[in-house]
């Protein structure tokens, strides 16, 4: 009888990258229409799905702004800006032309832009969210109770000043893609609410940078016996380049080429404390706990 395949390690899904991204460790773009004669007006509904706002087709069509995006509970994105900044004048200048027109649209058409970044400088981004949906004014005294919702999930100090030099915009959501290795994903709603965010990853550069310093005996070993031979006597780097619940990307040089292997953990890793004795069973590491 043919033989059974071995099952491809656990990786973290598109709903789970949504929500990973969605938390804002890695701040994103935010892409508004423009309402010179490039842009056309603000209310016609997010035409600015053309995410490729800095490609040739989105070029002059929409202005890019750095934006610090967070998220509640429940998945709901929301955009932190500070109230004296360039960001926040052209938010309330279009929200004010959209509840003027006569469409009388309830937001401000807009793009919200993440692109994964990866540790080390060796690795690709391995992930980039695209959000498509209107932001939305919050009035004042929604603000507060945003704010404390934001910070049950992400405890950023910027959340204590909403209400005086920052403000709370809300981003409803139209349509959601995550784009990875696998091709681009159009996630269902559900799906997203139903997904949890990758534990590690805010601190994954941290430790990442740990196993580089602290255990890279370890790390090598691992990586001569997952080898084959010929491969492991041609060996010449070895690098963590990822960290998720499911386990660890190591990148190899073998000769003059380069491959990824992936280090699983035998479950999931749900947080800090279940760390350290996964990443001591997916290294073959004695010492008990890779991170000790």
């Amino acid at each position: 009888m043919p033989s059974t395949p071995e099952p491809l390690p656990l990786r973290t899904t598109p709903a789970q990258w949504a929500r990973t991204l969605a938390q804002g460790t890695v701040p994103g773009t935010l892409h508004l229409p423009r309402t010179d004669a490039a842009g056309g007006c603000p209310h016609h509904g997010p035409a600015v799905h053309d995410t490729g706002a800095t490609g040739a087709r989105g070029a002059g069509r929409t202005d890019a702004h750095r934006v610090q995006h967070l998220a509640d509970a429940s998945g709901a994105l929301l955009l932190l800006v500070g109230t004296g900044d360039a960001l926040h004048e052209r938010l309330v200048e279009l929200a004010e032309a959209a509840e003027g027109a006569p469409a009388g649209a309830s937001g401000v058409p807009a793009v919200l832009d993440v692109l994964d970044v990866p540790p080390g400088q060796a690795a690709l981004p391995r992930a980039r969210l695209c959000v498509t949906g209107w932001v939305e004014r919050v009035d004042a005294a929604g603000q507060r109770e945003l704010a404390q919702a934001a910070a049950a999930v992400r405890p950023l100090g910027a959340l204590l000043d909403v209400g005086t030099t920052r403000a709370l915009w809300r981003l409803e959501v139209a349509d959601v893609r995550v784009t990875t290795a696998q091709g681009v994903h159009l996630l269902d709603e559900d799906a997203v609410a139903a997904a949890t965010a990758d534990p590690f990853y805010a601190d994954e550069d941290g430790v990442v940078s740990h196993l580089e310093a602290g255990h890279r005996d370890a790390l090598v070993a691992w990586v001569l016996r997952e080898l084959p031979a010929g491969e492991a006597a041609r060996t010449r780097e070895v690098s963590v380049v990822g960290l998720d619940r499911y386990g660890l990307d190591v990148l190899v040089t073998v000769g003059s080429g380069t491959r990824v292997l992936r280090a699983p953990f035998p479950r999931p890793a749900g947080g800090p404390h279940e760390l350290r004795p996964s990443l001591c069973a997916a290294l073959g590491c004695p010492c008990g706990g890779v991170t000790g």
